[in-house]
């Protein structure tokens, strides 16, 4: 591949996420996305091997954001627990802003799961940036993880599940416009597990 053109590959994810926010992934061929950018679908694999590296690349260009706003979640100088609750919070809120870019995020598009582990492993961006916050937790004694990165993997992956269920209605009716309260739950739940009797 050739090297990248700095103003046509921005290009190219705006105009491929603008057509993800309306059509699942494998309704969208490189000629829909080249005519969306007004380009040949020649041009973009100049950029990506196919389809499922472009749409990787923007999976995690929103994980880089919604990292950003987990960093900015726990910012401050509250105490650890606070921090923590701060940076699932960001989570929560980021994935209720954004239910498709998260939906997408988190099942619609293909892993890279045949890439190499340094590739997969910017992937799991928010997972460390939580591993790392809790592991401060533990280290200042207000909280218990045998294993940090296994207990935010679980907290991530539960989260997410009552998140999705809430965006696509499937948990009970009265919390599909209430999905902080119905989150609220499953969250105490890890706190209470990780702080618990602390």
């Amino acid at each position: 591949m050739r090297n990248a053109n700095p103003e046509i590959v921005p290009a190219i994810k705006t105009k491929t996420l603008e057509l993800l926010m309306h059509k699942n992934p494998d309704e969208i061929a490189m000629r829909d996305i080249a005519s969306n950018c007004g380009i040949t679908a020649a041009n973009i694999y100049h950029y990506y091997k196919d389809k499922d590296e472009l749409f990787q690349a923007i999976s995690l260009d929103c994980l880089n954001e919604l990292n950003a706003r987990i960093a900015d979640g726990a910012k401050g100088s509250r105490p650890g627990k606070k921090r923590l609750y701060g940076a699932i919070d960001a989570f929560r809120t980021w994935c209720f802003e954004n239910p498709r870019r998260a939906l997408l995020v988190m099942q619609g598009i293909e892993s890279a799961s045949d890439a190499d582990d340094k590739i997969i492993e910017r992937y799991y961006v928010c997972n460390r940036t939580g591993t790392a916050l809790l592991k401060e937790c533990v280290q200042s004694g207000i909280a218990r993880s045998a294993n940090p990165a296994l207990d935010v993997g679980v907290l991530v992956s539960g989260l997410w599940g009552c998140i999705e269920s809430v965006i696509l209605k499937k948990c009970d009716k009265k919390y599909w416009n209430n999905g902080k309260r119905y989150t609220d739950r499953f969250i105490a739940i890890w706190m209470n597990a990780i702080f618990g009797g602390i």
